[in-house]
C-alpha cells in the first residue's frame, strides 16, 4: 500500500510539474540560447518577451543559429507569483526583457565581450516628470555586474545605455556600492556616439578592478568610441555576469508616456573570452 501510495504521489509530481513551470510568466532560470544557459526574465511575459527568432533577416551572419527578440514592453507589467509584495519589478516601477548569463568571469582578468545589436525604429515619447514634460530616458542595453553573493545586493559596474528619442550611447561604470560604503561613486560619459540602423557590432575590452590599472575599451562596427582607464569596479569578491537585453530602471517604467511604443531590440554573435 505504502509502495503504490508512492509511485501515485510521484506520478502526480510529474504531471504537476510543467503547471509549476507555467505558473511563473517572467522568469525562467534555465533559459538555453546557443547552449549557453541563462536567467530570463521579462516584465510583459517571457512568451511575448523573449523569444529566438531564426528569420534571415533578423541573423547578423551566415553562422547564427538565431538572434534573441528582446521586447521591451511600457505599459503592462506582469508580477512574478513568487516575488515578496514590494520586492518585485512592478513594484519598482521597473520595465525589462533581459538574460542573465550563468556562466561567469573573474574580476581583475583582461576580458573581451563580443555582441551584435539591431533595433528596428520606434518613435519614442519617453519618460515624463511630474508635471508631464519629457525628461531624458536611458535604456539600459548592456551591463556587467558582479554576481549577488546572499548578503549585500550588488549594483552594475559597467552599463552601455540608449536614449530612444535620439539614439544616443551613454556609459556609466560604478565605481563604489552604495549598499556597502553608503556612497555613489559613477563616472558617466553620456552622448559617445548613435546606435545606427542595421547591425552594431559592439566589443567591450576591459578589466574590471578596484586598483589603478583597470581599463575599459569600448568599439562600436570597429571603431573606438569609448575609453577609460583607472579603477573600474568597487572591491567584491564574487565573479561578474553580463546581462543583454533591454532595462529601464527604478520608478521610470511607471513613468513612461501612455503612446510609449514596444520597442524591439535583436542580439546576436555574443561571446565572452579571456584575453592573454
Amino acid at each position: 500500500m505504502s509502495r503504490l501510495l508512492s509511485v501515485l504521489l510521484f506520478s502526480l509530481s510529474i504531471s504537476l510539474s510543467p503547471l509549476i513551470f507555467a505558473a511563473n510568466p517572467v522568469w525562467d532560470s534555465n533559459y538555453v540560447y546557443n547552449k549557453k544557459v541563462y536567467d530570463a526574465t521579462s516584465t510583459g511575459g517571457l512568451k511575448k518577451g523573449i523569444r529566438l527568432n531564426k528569420a534571415r533577416a533578423h541573423k547578423r551572419s551566415r553562422k547564427s543559429k538565431g538572434s534573441m527578440r528582446f521586447a521591451l514592453i511600457p505599459n503592462k507589467c506582469i508580477r512574478n507569483p513568487f516575488s515578496k509584495l514590494g520586492e518585485d519589478d512592478c513594484d519598482r516601477g521597473i520595465r525589462r526583457s533581459q538574460l542573465r548569463s550563468h556562466a561567469a568571469q573573474g574580476m581583475n582578468k583582461k576580458l573581451e565581450y563580443r555582441f551584435s545589436i539591431k533595433k528596428p525604429y520606434r518613435k519614442s515619447y519617453g519618460v515624463l516628470d511630474d508635471d508631464g514634460n519629457p525628461i531624458n530616458t536611458l535604456i539600459n542595453i548592456f551591463e556587467i555586474k558582479p554576481k549577488f553573493g546572499g548578503k549585500v545586493m550588488t549594483i552594475p559596474i559597467f552599463t552601455l545605455y540608449l536614449e530612444p528619442k535620439t539614439l544616443k550611447l551613454s556609459v556609466i561604470l560604478s565605481r563604489s556600492n552604495p549598499n556597502i560604503s553608503g556612497k555613489q561613486d559613477d563616472v558617466a560619459t553620456y552622448n559617445i556616439g548613435r546606435l545606427k540602423s542595421g547591425w552594431n557590432d559592439f566589443r567591450i575590452k576591459t578589466r574590471h578592478t578596484p586598483k589603478s590599472n583597470g581599463y575599459v575599451r569600448l568599439y562600436q562596427k570597429g571603431k573606438l568610441i569609448y575609453s577609460y582607464k583607472g579603477k573600474t569596479s568597487y572591491p567584491f569578491k564574487n565573479d561578474i555576469r553580463y546581462w543583454m537585453g533591454a532595462y529601464i530602471c527604478c520608478g521610470e517604467g511607471d513613468r513612461l508616456h501612455k503612446k510609449e511604443p514596444t520597442h524591439l531590440f535583436f542580439y546576436d554573435m555574443v561571446k565572452v573570452r579571456v584575453l592573454r
